[in-house]
């Protein structure tokens, strides 16, 4: 059997082999981080070091670092959270989220429900036709019950950059508009997709809440973390131990939190070097896709290096994905986390007529382990299908 070669890594990155490292020697610590004995201690100091590992990449305190099992608790939870802090003094109040359409479903299914129990009411903002939101659109839609504006840094379907900065110049003037006495409003941003490639602290500094999962930046699967400005109301929705100061209760995934740690010291290091082999090696597949593959349609606009989506009319992106799976070729049909939904991703529904995005396509993604052969092989094995089809 050939090979595998894995391009699918917008649905989880290779784990480093030093992050690998990392976390089989914390396997060894025995402690439970909130002992007060010596090996309770030695546990909470390498927890404590990763999260200071982490403060630093998103451009932060690390009293400001809440571990959690990952992106979508993350997101659920500061979604809910935030919801529970700002809804205890109003009884009477039903809150308004202004949203993304094409947000992650750990988002727009969480909005989903709150909105279904009443707890809230959503607005969704449409991206443009080339996967982006603008920022005005996000703007018109906040009004003078909004509370939580959701907008993802990276779409992770697209792979488009969304204008977060312009976002948070309009939050913020809304805040400033309120006053201090006012209802608050905070600005939640996934940014899962863009940590391999964007340097994430830049739109930290503009956010109140930023998501993140160690397992998009060559870390271990189970764990992430939301990075929460002091000030911002969140009230958590689990109690227990009172571990993450209060904010997010249980005993915590040590060895995944120093792989965390690790995985992203090296990217504090090293993204500078995986920008540049990304961006190597997305003009070399365009090359070989313009010359051997015309028919191949690019969908959205050119975003992060390390994700492209593309469509051929004639052939369904779930079959596709299936024949480039029997080439020894991993790629995504859409979103992992939409996988084996009969429906059309939110985000192709944005950007394409109905039948387009129904048909779907293939999002292929690459990053610091991808080999250039490896790419230049998967445009001769969907030539051939192409071809065939």
């Amino acid at each position: 059997m050939s090979t595998l070669a894995y391009l699918d890594y917008a649905a989880t990155t290779p784990l480093d082999p030093r992050v690998r490292a990392a976390v089989d020697a914390a396997g060894a610590l025995v402690g439970n981080p909130s002992s007060v004995h010596r090996a309770g201690r030695e546990v909470r100091a390498a927890v404590d070091r990763a999260r200071a590992s982490v403060a630093r990449l998103l451009g932060a305190q690390p009293s400001e670092i809440v571990y959690t099992s990952g992106a979508t608790e993350a997101n659920s939870a500061a979604l809910a959270g935030v919801l529970r802090a700002v809804r205890a003094p109003h009884a009477d109040f039903t809150p308004h989220i202004v949203a993304s359409s094409f947000e992650h479903a750990s988002l727009a299914e969480t909005i989903e429900t709150l909105c279904k129990d009443g707890a809230a009411r959503v607005t969704y903002v449409d991206p443009q036709n080339d996967g982006v939101v603008a920022a005005e659109s996000i703007a018109a839609a906040i009004t003078q019950d909004t509370i939580i504006v959701a907008v993802m840094l990276v779409n992770n379907v697209l792979g488009t950059v969304q204008p977060v900065a312009a976002i948070a110049e309009a939050v913020v003037a809304e805040r400033a508009r309120r006053g201090t006495s006012g209802l608050p409003i905070v600005f939640l941003c996934d940014a899962v997709q863009a940590m391999s490639t964007i340097a994430v602290s830049s739109a930290a500094a503009h956010v109140d809440i930023l998501t993140i999962s160690a397992h998009k930046m060559y870390g271990p699967k189970g764990v992430g973390t939301m990075r929460i400005v002091p000030g911002t109301p969140f009230a958590p929705i689990v109690g227990g131990g009172g571990q993450e100061s209060g904010r997010r209760h249980g005993t915590e995934n040590v060895a995944g939190i120093v792989g965390f740690g690790v995985a992203a010291e090296i990217l504090f290091e090293e993204r500078d070097k995986d920008v540049a082999h990304a961006l190597s090696l997305r003009r070399a597949f365009f090359d070989a896709l313009g010359r051997s593959v015309p028919r191949a349609v690019r969908v959205g606009a050119d975003g992060v290096p390390g994700i492209v989506f593309l469509r051929i009319p004639s052939v369904r992106g779930d079959e596709l994905a299936l024949k480039l799976d029997a080439a020894a070729f991993a790629v995504s049909a859409g979103s992992a986390c939409e996988a084996g939904k009969r429906r059309s991703s939110v985000a192709l529904a944005a950007v394409l007529d109905e039948q387009s995005a129904f048909r779907g396509g293939v999002r292929v993604s690459f990053g610091r382990f991808t080999a250039q052969n490896e790419l230049e092989d998967f445009v001769q094995a969907l030539q051939k299908i192409t071809i065939s089809a």
